[in-house]
């Protein structure tokens, strides 16, 4: 009896691990259109319409995934959770690079960052907008406020009513115009439904599988076809749409990975997947350095040497990645540090 408990105990935990390895597929093939998206040469139009509805959704779908309202008793002690898995990192990396940035930076790039005054990249990180020393993080800003809204509207409001406020969000992104708020907070009104979609269905992204088919494909169909009109549109009736069929084109995406994930799991990808946030703070130097070194190439090769560069720096950024996770994880939030910080006290 004992040896058929722990068999079916492996059962369980092997069919858990293949579950979850999707979510490290998810954020791997995202990171890639991200990084795909900021090198030249990369799809526009139509195909570049479609990939915009993954590339940032799909990463705001994840994080609303994994996110469990049960696990943080109080306000405060999920932004003290949310603050070191993301704004530890945040810090850190602006740190890093605006330093570079002030040594030798600014004479490489050159142009209007010459004229830039040195105290300007430190208000954009207090405004979080770092544009100019480590732009791609202005998704950790905008995510942790996301994320902030999100936990306020759930935890302390109704759900219908948090729910109605969040499909109104994109609304009021548009009709008050707020573009230019601290922390990203207007395209935070505008991602929070993904983020919430994600999150209120859980159950359902957990259970799609093959058996859901006709309905994914029937999504993926209105989908598509919506989204050929899609440049007809602007202002308020684009920000829906761009919610719609962003949510529409996510069921397909998940099955995909799915079926991937079922096939073979990969330590490389698992640790790409953990470590996004990493990849996200290098590729711009990388991309830079690339332009300066190989500037033919990179800026007139066509979508496969896009692929190919894209996946070229993130076998560069493995290296880094492997150091910071073995000898200085503080600078990602991680360690023996944190996780005392994060430790819930008994009363």
């Amino acid at each position: 009896m004992e040896m058929d408990y722990h068999a079916i105990t492996s059962t369980h935990a092997d069919q858990r691990k293949k579950r979850l390895a999707w979510i490290d597929y998810a954020k791997c093939f995202s990171i890639i259109l991200v990084i795909s998206y900021h090198i030249p040469q990369h799809p526009e139009g139509y195909w570049g319409n479609i990939l915009q509805l993954l590339r940032m959704p799909a990463f705001f779908m994840i994080a609303g995934y994994l996110f469990k309202i049960e696990k943080f008793p109080s306000l405060s002690y999920f932004i003290k959770h949310r603050s070191i898995q993301l704004l530890v990192p945040y810090t850190f990396f602006f740190i890093i690079f605006y330093v570079l940035w002030l040594t030798f930076g600014r004479e490489i790039a050159q142009g209007e960052d010459m004229e830039v005054p040195l105290w300007y990249p430190l208000f954009e990180f207090v405004y979080g907008t770092p544009y100019l020393v480590v732009a791609p993080y202005w998704f950790i800003c905008c995510l942790f406020s996301i994320q902030i809204i999100y936990f306020l509207l759930m935890k302390y409001l109704p759900k219908p009513l948090a729910i109605t406020i969040i499909l109104l969000c994109p609304l009021l992104h548009s009709i008050l115009g707020i573009y230019n708020l601290p922390w990203n907070l207007a395209l935070a009104t505008l991602y929070l439904p993904f983020y919430a979609f994600s999150n209120l269905c859980k159950d359902f992204i957990s259970r799609l599988s093959v058996r859901q088919l006709p309905l994914v494909v029937s999504c993926l169909m209105i989908a598509l076809i919506g989204i050929y009109y899609f440049n007809y549109f602007s202002g308020m009736a684009k920000d829906i749409l761009t919610i719609i069929y962003g949510v529409l084109i996510l069921p397909t995406y998940i099955l995909l990975i799915k079926g991937i994930a079922c096939v073979k799991t990969s330590q490389t990808i698992e640790r790409i997947g953990k470590n996004t946030i990493v990849i996200l703070a290098l590729q711009n130097y990388i991309i830079g350095a690339f332009k300066i070194l190989l500037p033919h190439a990179i800026n007139n090769g066509g979508y496969a040497i896009n692929l190919i560069f894209t996946l070229l720096i993130i076998a560069l950024c493995y290296i880094p990645i492997m150091f910071i996770n073995k000898y200085t994880p503080f600078l990602i939030g991680r360690g023996t540090y944190f996780e005392k910080k994060l430790k819930i006290k008994q009363p």
